[in-house]
């Protein structure tokens, strides 16, 4: 690793200032900032993080395999904290595995650090290419250009919880659907419903009416979901996504709720 001995110096030097399992002294949402403004103050000729201007955030500059283990965690930790608890109400209620939603975001933004994520709050790479309906029904009309390899427009967002709700609208999108045991007949109406309203399927529209409070049924086994998107090349545009490391993604969710001396939750 290049400059080692300088990053885990300042590695070191920044978690003795901030620690993100301080649930108490983080603001849920801002926890992985706090980590990345904490190098930004202490980082000199080597640069780790950089400043955005117009989101007013930092993202990390450093690639992702030369990150140190115990900066790494911390990071970890602090995205866990941050979106738990949005990931496990949108799970609840669009019959999902909330580690699933999770650890897409996770995977997509690197715990919340890369470039893409906070200049366009798109924490899932969500494209605008192909889904007229972010912009024509929910209003996320505008956009950013970045290479993916190629020159790609990426959907920017208010805040997690709206790049959240359009990865939902996302994995449960027609091609998506057909590929569920049941077709997606627990979710397909209340999507319909919020496409055509622009609004969850819980909220009441201008006449006074809703879908429904909740969907009935169990939810969609995390392994159903998976095969929805993995291994087709039609979504698939991740060259080293597969079934076998999205779940291993779901696992370092796991291994993050385990730190902090939670259960596991299927």
């Amino acid at each position: 690793m290049k400059n080692n001995g300088f990053i885990c110096s300042l590695v070191f030097l920044c978690l003795s200032i901030f620690s993100p399992l301080q649930a108490q002294q983080a603001m849920r949402g801002d926890s992985v900032q706090m980590i990345l403004q904490q190098l930004a103050a202490l980082q000199e000729d080597f640069e780790i993080v950089e400043f955005l201007p117009l989101t007013e955030r930092y993202h990390l500059v450093l690639a992702h395999d030369e990150v140190p283990e115990n900066l790494l965690e911390s990071i970890q930790d602090a995205f866990l904290y941050d979106v738990e608890n949005y990931c496990k109400y949108y799970g609840w209620k669009y019959l999902l595995d909330w580690r699933l939603l999770a650890s897409k975001a996770a995977r997509e933004s690197f715990w919340g650090t890369s470039y893409l994520s906070n200049k366009t709050l798109n924490f899932f790479g969500i494209r605008a290419d192909k889904k007229e309906w972010a912009c024509e029904r929910f209003q996320f009309c505008e956009g950013t250009i970045k290479n993916d390899p190629e020159p790609a427009e990426f959907i920017v967002f208010p805040d997690f919880k709206s790049s959240l709700w359009m990865f939902i609208h996302t994995i449960y999108n027609r091609h998506y659907l057909q590929r569920l045991p049941d077709q997606g007949r627990r979710v397909a109406a209340a999507i319909a419903f919020e496409r055509e309203n622009g609004l969850f399927y819980w909220r009441r529209v201008s006449n006074g009416k809703s879908f429904s409070n909740q969907l009935a049924g169990t939810p969609y086994r995390t392994e159903e979901i998976i095969y929805t998107w993995s291994g087709h090349d039609f979504n698939n545009l991740c060259v080293n996504c597969s079934r076998k490391t999205d779940h291993i993604w779901i696992e370092k969710i796991d291994r993050a709720v385990m730190r902090r001396g939670g259960l596991k939750e299927q």
